[in-house]
């Protein structure tokens, strides 16, 4: 079915109306169940019943039931679990709508002095991947300051001091800090296709930004690899030979001049790799 462009933006933005009605995200709650049936029939409409974008949504739960488990009362925590999927999933619409609007240029990226974004150029690292994972990322946050980045170079949600402090709104900062200035380290893993908010990040990631690198954690392997991810730009996080061409490659992208000699370079990167190897086991 070929949608046009303004009949996708209609349909997207009655997606956002219908959501501002929403006081609880249950199927318990009759608005809700009618609206996430609309965005079923929505997407199926727009991106096809085999699209990616519909194989995220499905990935997303919210059905919400109490529990309390040895006297201790689980509820808050399940609420706050199916709010975050509800917003991960306004953010997934937003993107679409804002993806649709560019293509009959109607937000043209624009700089306070009104000169056109020079979408060339890449100025930061976004590293996507599922907190679970948090201590393999935290080496490759090792080999990317390795190379000669800095912090502020970095955005990761899941430590402090990379993009995202405590109290902010990280649905938020993620959809203000990506644009086609930044490349996106996808961290794939079990982990990460298990987790709903990864799969929805991933698709609004992919829209928003044009160059991005595949990391596996085995045991995934390229075979394993879903969505919208291409299969051959990518690595093993444990190959120490590609981590020697990722360090060229960043060298070359941010214009950093090679800090270490190779003799130190391959010291660092083994240490890293053996780390890596005992999180893996």
């Amino acid at each position: 079915m070929n949608i046009q462009t303004e009949r996708k933006i209609e349909l997207l933005n009655k997606l956002i109306e219908k959501s501002q009605e929403i006081q609880s995200e249950s199927d318990s709650n009759p608005k809700f169940k009618s609206w996430k049936n609309l965005v079923e029939r929505t997407f199926v409409k727009l991106f096809g019943d085999k699209s990616v974008e519909v194989k995220q949504l499905n990935t997303l739960e919210f059905h919400y039931q109490g529990m309390r488990i040895g006297g201790q009362d689980y509820s808050q925590t399940h609420r706050n679990y199916y709010k975050r999927s509800f917003d991960t999933l306004i953010q997934s619409i937003e993107n679409y709508l804002e993806e649709f609007k560019e293509e009959l240029g109607t937000i043209p990226e624009i700089k306070e002095n009104n000169e056109l974004e020079d979408n060339n150029t890449i100025t930061k690292v976004f590293i996507s991947h599922s907190s679970k994972d948090s201590a393999i990322v935290e080496e490759v946050i090792e080999i990317l300051e390795s190379i000669g980045l800095n912090s502020t170079q970095i955005f990761c949600t899941s430590f402090n001091g990379y993009g995202i402090d405590y109290g902010d709104n990280f649905l938020e900062r993620i959809k203000n800090e990506l644009d086609n200035n930044v490349l996106v380290l996808f961290i794939l893993s079990e982990n990460f296709y298990q987790s709903p908010v990864c799969l929805c990040e991933m698709g609004a990631t992919w829209m928003k930004t044009n160059t991005h690198i595949p990391i596996l954690i085995p045991p995934m392997s390229f075979k394993d690899i879903k969505g919208v991810i291409p299969l051959t730009q990518g690595f093993v996080i444990n190959d120490s030979s590609a981590l020697t061409q990722f360090k060229g490659q960043i060298e070359n992208v941010f214009n950093i001049e090679n800090i270490l000699n190779n003799s130190t370079w391959e010291r660092k990167r083994d240490r890293i790799v053996n780390r890596i190897n005992k999180e893996i086991k």
